[in-house]
Formats: C-alpha cells, structure tokens, sequence
C-alpha cells in the first residue's frame, strides 16, 4: 500500500458523447463533483454538523467559483445524514467604499469587510440558503474579529486569532478555487486554511509590515471628534496629552481608525509589498494554527481548478484565464491537493491573452510554472514549503483519476 497521500483528479469537459445520454452526463463537471465527493468524505457521519468553507467572491470579480458546485457539496453532506452550513470570515478592513466611474455610474468595492455588504455579495453570486441549500455563517463575526487565539511554533507567529466559529462544526469541508494571487502566488486549500479560517487581526499581520500607529507629528485633536475612539470595536485607542494612542495589545486591526480619522496621515500603516516571501510564510503559520486546534482528520478539501486567473477571488478584477480548465481535485491532505494542482498547471499550456495594446500573447510552454512567470514578484515553492516545515501535510501525492 503506498504511502503517499492520496488526491483524486477527475479531468475537464471531454468530448461530448450521445445528447443526455447517461455515458455524456458522465463527462459533466457537476457529475464528476459528485464521484470526488464520494471518495473524500469518508469522515462524515449522520447528524454531524459540518461547515462548508466558501469563497463567494468580491464584487465585480466574474471568475469566483460557481454556486452549482457548492450545491453539489451541499447535497452530498446531506445524502450522509450530515447538517451542513456555508462558512466565510470577513475580508481585511471595516468598510467598503464607493468609486464615481462617470457622472451617474457608481461601484461599490471592499464589499467583504462587514456580515452586511459579504452577506450581499454572497447572495448575489449565489451563495445563499435558497440557492445552494444551506445557511451562510460568518466564523469571526459580523465586524471579522470573533476569535480564539490558538498558540503555534510557526516560522514567524507563536500565536494566531483562528476564526471563533471554526470550532463550533464537528467537520470541515474547504472548497476553494485554484486560481492565481498577487501575493502568494496561488490560492487554493492552503490559502484557505491560512487567509480565510483566521479573523481580521491575523489578516492584517500578513498584510502590513508594522502595526497600525499614531503619528504624533500630525494627530491633532483640536482638529477632529476622536472618531478614531469612536469607531474602533475593542476599545484599543485612548487620548493622551494632545493625541491619540493605539494599545497595540488589544488592537485586531480592523484599520477602523485609519479609514474613519479625518486628518491626513494621523494614523500610520506600511502595507507589506516586499516582504511577499514573509507574508507567505506567516499564511501558512495561520494554516497551521487552524488545523492543529481543529484537527486534520477532521478536514477533507476539493480544489476546482476553473476559470483560473493570475489574480484571486478577493480582486475586482482577476483578469483572464492563464491556463485551459485542469479539473477537480479532491484530498486529506492540503499540500498535496495544492501540490497536484499546482503540477498540472505547470505542465499545461498557458492561453493567450490580449494585452494593454490589444496584441495576443504568445503561449508560454508546459513545463513552465505560469503564475510566477506571468508575475515574477511571486513564487508558489514559497506556500508550499512554508507548509511544509508547518507539517500540515506531504508533497508526496499518488493521483487518482475518477
């Protein structure tokens, strides 16, 4: 018996056999979800309650994962007796905000932040109880910061605020979309154990270099109503002499004060763009807290590599797909469901795509990892082998073809 971990893969659209023939609905992507599902959920049993981690995607992003696929999970919990619930945390931030296009054309962006504008947002593609056939909950809370701090020996953190939520489902289902990411340079099950099961104060360790500051310099209080005091949730700020002061230990970095404080540059944040290689290995440490509190046997994952963009869900614009449609890929281990999708998109061809002249590119060849090549900041060995020394699972995988 071998003892490598197990992914199983079931390809693409084929081509298409006799009109709704059962030996065409075979090929069907949403058939094929089904015969993935049945191998991976051999963990679930009658009245468990099992959270189905989703990525709904933000506004104005067209390449998130399809609801229909959620549905299939769904169903498939249900034909095991299980109780299923959609599970999300809340986006980096507190607030959306509004872009003027042209004189009467207005978007909104950021819309992940709050339970009220996901919420929205996840109903509108598809992500709803009446659609999919389970309820959405949000593990860290309507603002993103209901947590458990869970204490690691990671890379760089020795403590992590895991989503509060998390804990209250007897199993875990994360679905993710493989697609590309600016930063970690691709999303799938490991990203969404390290981005999207922690709440906004690990969100923001990842994202920023330094925590949020006063600068004394410009903090003037005479020139504004403390909104700063005001917005924050945890009550970290505090007037002292003539300017406000962060309590860092009781800040979550919602970033509140930053967007709500009405003198410029008061309040200081260094957004990480080039520490990119740190940033993933504090992902990962995130990863590893939510899986060693939770339990790795407790956790089955499906990756749908779709639709696969250079940039992610949380965008609102991801941009064209890079590479052709690579499959469905199911595990219980999450570094080799990512290993395997990863290794099929490097051995794919890369699409062509329109650049900022109007010109088709050129397709880069197999045998060339596409996200790093289309984005060189970027390096996917990163995720995987900060998840490795994490040891939250193998790169050794035997796929099986379904």
């Amino acid at each position: 018996m071998s003892s490598k971990s197990i992914v199983y893969w079931a390809s693409p659209y084929e081509m298409m056999g006799l009109p709704d023939s059962k030996s065409n609905m075979i090929t069907n992507n949403l058939v094929k979800t089904r015969f993935i599902l049945d191998k991976v959920l051999d963990n679930i049993n009658p009245e468990d309650k099992v959270g189905i981690k989703i990525h709904p995607g933000n506004a104005y992003n067209t390449h998130y994962l399809r609801h229909d696929y959620v549905r299939e999970v769904v169903k498939a919990v249900k034909a095991k007796g299980g109780i299923p619930t959609l599970i999300e945390t809340q986006g980096l931030g507190m607030y959306s905000y509004q872009i003027n296009m042209s004189e009467n054309y207005t978007i909104c962006l950021d819309c992940r932040t709050n339970a009220d504008d996901h919420e929205k947002i996840a109903h509108l593609h598809g992500y709803s109880e009446s659609i999919v056939g389970a309820p959405l909950k949000f593990l860290d809370g309507d603002k993103g910061i209901e947590s458990r701090n869970v204490k690691i020996d990671g890379i760089h953190l020795k403590e992590v605020a895991v989503a509060a939520g998390l804990f209250e489902y007897d199993k875990i289902i994360v679905v993710s979309h493989f697609k590309g990411h600016p930063q970690a340079a691709f999303g799938g099950a490991l990203k969404q154990l390290g981005v999207g099961c922690v709440a906004k104060k690990n969100k923001f360790v990842l994202h920023y270099l330094d925590d949020l500051s006063i600068n004394n310099r410009n903090c003037n209080i005479s020139k504004c109503a403390q909104e700063c005091i005001s917005e924050c949730p945890v009550n970290a700020i505090k007037i002292e002499g003539e300017s406000a002061v962060i309590d860092i230990s009781l800040c979550v970095g919602c970033t509140a004060c930053f967007k709500k404080c009405p003198i410029k540059r008061a309040i200081k944040r260094k957004f990480n763009m080039t520490d990119i290689k740190g940033l993933t290995e504090k992902a990962m440490d995130n990863a590893a807290a939510v899986v060693n509190s939770y339990g790795p046997d407790k956790i089955r994952y499906i990756n749908f590599a779709f639709d696969i963009p250079l940039m992610c869900d949380c965008v609102v614009n991801a941009s064209a797909p890079v590479v052709p449609d690579l499959g469905i890929f199911g595990s219980s281990d999450p570094i080799a469901i990512d290993k395997a999708c990863l290794d099929a998109e490097t051995n794919a061809p890369s699409l062509p795509f329109l650049d900022m002249k109007g010109q088709w590119t050129q397709p880069i060849k197999p045998g060339i990892e596409k996200f790093k090549a289309l984005n060189p900041m970027v390096d996917t060995t990163w995720q995987i082998n900060a998840a490795v020394k994490n040891k939250l699972g193998s790169i050794d995988y035997e796929l099986v073809k379904i």
